[in-house]
């Protein structure tokens, strides 16, 4: 497996993302892009996942207009990401800021589940 956020890992999860035609089928008509930032300065990595009617990759780098963004530092990520840690827990202990559409979040919790399961074997 390759390690978490390195370039093998981003060309990994674009390709299971667009692979997944149960993540295909979930999100035709649905136009929806997140966007994730993590650490800060010069050590900051930021990538978007976009939704685009069927159609769903991941892109290092930021998003043109992001609907969702998420914001954390290094371990909060990676403690998400190995899921020792819940996005809801780290977000009411203010280690994840969720800036943008909280309206989108809610609407298309369904596609984040399914997105956490896709991505479950970079793990």
């Amino acid at each position: 497996m390759p390690a978490y956020l390195s370039p093998a890992w981003f060309t990994e999860a674009d390709a299971l993302l667009r692979a997944n035609q149960a993540l295909s089928a979930q999100s035709r008509g649905v136009q929806l892009v997140l966007e994730q930032r993590v650490g800060d300065g010069s050590s900051k990595i930021i990538w978007h996942v976009r939704f685009a009617d069927g159609v769903v990759s991941m892109t290092q780098g930021p998003a043109d207009s992001a609907d969702v963004v998420f914001v954390s530092d290094a371990t909060t990520a990676d403690g998400i990401r190995s899921g020792a840690l819940s996005a809801q827990a780290a977000f009411i202990a203010g280690d994840l800021r969720v800036e943008g559409s909280i309206n989108a979040l809610l609407d298309h919790g369904d596609l984040f589940a399914a997105l956490e399961d896709v991505l479950g074997p970079l793990r």
